[in-house]
């Protein structure tokens, strides 16, 4: 079997947003999803997710960072806009404050009506918001390289990104709690030990033969390969609160993409349980985790791994555009506080829920604090 990898210009950047459709009256979910999509009537760009308060938005590929902020902001002022006219708004965040999940509705489409019918409750337990990061490469093989090579900083963007503190209106004491929605479909987490394209086609070829998957969107790795967009697609941030940061993670990627394939060194495989505890202290702590190497072994907090990465990084830079974003990035972790800290402080400052998701609404195309 031949597995086609479209080739693309290396770390050519796009992204996925998804977007909470509320009321703005009650600020709970809204199921108009659908009237939302059809209003805007973009249908490359702004499309349906799995229910029908979920509306995701998809960018162009771009290779300045500006420009992706310049369209991501467009695009959200569209959907904001056709939401507002149907007594809707839209904002961010990894999941719903109190949505109970079994009020969902699943989007009328053939894949997720499967879904649904081969998942049962876990499809309306998936109403959780994402941004997921594709960046371009050459070939397969430059492709699997890359998603073993950046899955050690992926505890970076899950404290960078963390939006979910809540569910059903309890605090989880997670920083993310979005991966509980996710975590029991199969072909979730972890991406197996495949090295090359060959083996990734080998892989593909067997499970699509013994009806395990239909197709690469039955792959739900943290970072997986998309041939057909000859991307690799990271996929563990919740969506930020804001639209500006979701450009800055995007951009702290291809940086760390760029890094990685300048710095090419052999992959060498390592336990999975590494990997996981990494990734849920990242959930559970945002920057308050720790972090231990698996290649030596030692601890450190997640923080200092995370500056010395960007230091690493620094040298790389090509332009004052770049430099500004690690800049960001470096505030941000220097302050260690993200958006499920936000969400929480203004929920202890008296705010009630539905006001706290009318300001989160407000501040969707805000720059952050």
């Amino acid at each position: 079997m031949s597995l086609p990898f479209k080739c693309s210009e290396r770390l050519t950047l796009g992204t996925e947003i998804e977007l909470q459709l509320v009321d703005n009256d009650s600020y709970d979910l809204s199921h108009k999803a659908d009237r939302v999509v059809v209003d805007v009537g973009d249908k490359k760009r702004v499309k349906h997710e799995l229910t029908k308060s979920m509306v995701e938005l998809n960018s162009s590929v771009h290779t300045d960072i500006g420009e992706l902020l310049a369209e991501l902001n467009e695009l959200t002022g569209k959907i904001r806009a056709s939401a507002q006219r149907i007594d809707c708004d839209v904002c961010g965040g990894g999941r719903h404050l109190s949505n109970d999940w079994r009020q969902q509705v699943i989007t009328d489409s053939e894949r997720y009506t499967l879904l649904a019918s081969r998942f049962g409750y876990l499809s309306k337990l998936a109403c959780v918001f994402g941004q997921h990061i594709h960046i371009g490469v050459n070939d397969g093989d430059e492709a699997m390289y890359l998603c073993h090579a950046m899955t050690p900083y992926l505890p970076h963007l899950i404290a960078l990104s963390a939006s979910s503190p809540l569910y059903q209106g309890v605090d989880t004491l997670f920083a993310s709690s979005r991966f509980s929605a996710q975590n029991s479909f199969p072909n979730y987490g972890c991406l197996e030990q495949i090295y090359n394209w060959d083996e990734f086609t080998v892989y593909y070829e067997r499970l699509t033969s013994a009806g395990v998957i239909e197709g690469i969107k039955d792959i739900y790795w943290d970072v997986r390969p998309k041939p057909e967009l000859g991307t690799v697609e990271v996929r563990v941030c919740d969506t930020p609160l804001h639209i500006h940061h979701a450009a800055t993670l995007a951009g702290y990627c291809r940086l760390l993409a760029r890094y990685l394939l300048d710095n090419r060194q052999r992959v060498i495989a390592e336990y999975v349980a590494f990997t996981n505890y990494n990734k849920i202290n990242a959930c559970r702590h945002g920057f308050g985790a720790d972090y231990v190497d698996p290649a030596t072994l030692r601890r450190c907090s997640l923080t200092s791994h995370m500056l010395a990465t960007l230091a690493a990084l620094r040298p790389g830079v090509q332009n004052s555009e770049e430099n500004a974003l690690l800049d960001g990035v470096e505030h941000y972790v220097k302050i260690a506080l993200n958006d499920a800290d936000r969400i929480r402080r203004l929920r202890h400052n008296g705010l009630q829920q539905k006001e706290v998701i009318k300001q989160l609404c407000h501040e969707l195309l805000q720059p952050p604090h």
